[in-house]
Parts: C-alpha cells; structure tokens; sequence
C-alpha cells in the first residue's frame, strides 16, 4: 500500500527522499564551540571518562569550525 507523504506517494524504498545535508546552523555559536573544545582539551581523563569525552568531542567537532 503506497504511502503519501509530503505531497509525494512512496510505493518502495527507492522511492523515498533522502535525507539532506546536516543544517550548518548549531545550537552553540562558534566561539561558545571553540570555548567548549579548548576546556574539554585542557582536562583530564581516566579510564571511561576519556572514552566518553572523545565521544563527545567527535560530535562538537562535527558542529564546530572547520
């Protein structure tokens, strides 16, 4: 049974939208990015809490400047 969405009717999955692009636009501002980034940096990390930063580094570096 196709499947309306957005306008647009689905019968299999490669009829479905992709996903677009990630929106440049983030919750921090570049600078509150680059702030959160130097602090985590300036740390330190036993065990457990360096895998849990670097996971969320990984994400912060994602959001911040290039």
């Amino acid at each position: 049974m196709p499947i309306k969405v957005l306008g647009k009717t689905i019968t299999n999955k490669n009829d479905q939208p992709k996903p677009g692009p990630k929106k440049a636009d983030s919750f921090f501002t570049e600078q509150e990015l680059t702030f959160i980034l130097t602090k985590l940096r300036s740390a330190s990390y036993t065990g457990t809490e360096f895998e849990q930063f670097y996971a969320i580094w990984l994400k912060l570096m994602e959001l911040g400047p290039k």
